[in-house]
This record gives C-alpha cells, structure tokens and sequence, in this order.
C-alpha cells in the first residue's frame, strides 16, 4: 500500500508529541536528574548527553552530536530523517497516518495541518504580546515615578506565569476565550503605552 510522503506538520505533531526524554528512555537510555544519559553516538562512560525540556532535543558535551528526536533516532539505527519520523510513529502508536488514505483521511489530515498553522500562528502572536508586555513591566518597576509602576508590581509575576503556560500547554491557552480576549486587551494597552524617561516625564 503506498505511503504519501511525511509533511513539515506531520514532523511538527511527532515532536509535540514525543519528548526527547520520553524517546531516550523508550530506546534504553536511562535520565538522571540532571536531564543527562550516556551518549549512543561515542564510548561514553559518563553521561554527556544532556536532554532538554519542552522539545529543545539534546546535544552531547563530548562528541557534539546534537538534533531533535528525529535526529536522534535517525542517528541512533542509521535511518534518514522519513525512516526515523515512521519508525518513531509506529514504536509509540502516534495517530498520524500516510498510508493508504480514504477522502475522509485526507481531509482529516488537511484539518490537522490548518490546526497546527492556526496554533503556531497564536504562539507567535502571544508570545510577541506577553514578550513586550512584561518588557514594558519591567521597565515600569524600575521608574517609582512611571504611572506604570503599580501595575508593573501586580501583573509582572501573573505576565511570567502566562509565559510559561504558553510555553507548555499553547493549545489550552488558545481555546481558553478569557485569555484571547486578555491578549487582545494587552495589545491595546500597549498601543497607548508612552515611553517615560527616568524623571517620570513621558517621551512623545
């Protein structure tokens, strides 16, 4: 049965949805506490790999090998980077499915690809809103006399919070509708933001 090739969002779902840790251990490579294994690449007698969080893959402080969990399971069984997202799809039961696909399949498929463009497109939105914001915050909190300077105590730890959650649950965060309407409220509160110099004076 013929396979349609993999596409950019099919790579993009398996490293959403496989951790480098999770594949490390899956693949008899056993994390410390420190996030590091022994490396598979060189003769490593003392771990040198270090696996890092929310998907950043891993790079070992020896031989330099380096990559995402594609990368590492290409390298690891000697596969090109299609053979390693298929096997990785198999080993862990991903729903992803190019083979042999019915019309219904494929529209599936396509929804799953406008999905993730619509998320990559909020993450990048929110991040460059929450990003400016807490900029701005933090500016505030450094001027006693900024009229930001109290809102700049109250929201730059709530501001850090909403962050970290884009950073580890972004799909939550887009379906939640208090949250895309605080984005929209950030943005236009930034676009009336002015500039204040350290003497308290606003800069037009």
């Amino acid at each position: 049965m013929k396979s349609c090739r993999l596409i950019k969002e099919d790579y993009e779902e398996i490293k959403r949805m496989v951790g480098m840790r999770q594949a490390a251990e899956f693949y008899g490579f056993p994390v410390d506490r420190k996030r590091r294994c022994i490396c598979p690449f060189h003769r490593d007698r003392h771990p040198s790999l270090k696996i890092y969080p929310h998907n950043l893959g891993y790079y070992c402080f020896s031989c330099g090998a380096g990559g995402d969990v594609i990368t590492f399971v290409g390298k690891l069984y000697g596969l090109d980077n299609e053979s390693a997202a298929r096997k990785l799809i198999e080993d862990f039961h991903l729903p992803i499915h190019t083979e042999g696909l019915s019309y219904r399949e494929k529209r599936e498929r396509d929804k799953r690809v406008r999905q993730r463009r619509e998320l990559d497109a909020f993450t990048d939105r929110a991040g460059k809103v929450l990003l400016e914001y807490r900029k701005r915050l933090c500016e505030a909190v450094r001027q006693p006399y900024s009229p930001y300077f109290e809102e700049g105590l109250e929201m730059l730890t709530i501001v850090e919070y909403w962050l970290s959650c884009l950073d580890e649950c972004p799909q939550e965060m887009k379906e939640d509708e208090g949250m895309v309407k605080r984005l929209g409220a950030i943005e236009q509160r930034l676009a009336g933001w002015d500039v204040f110099d350290t003497a308290g004076a606003a800069i037009s």
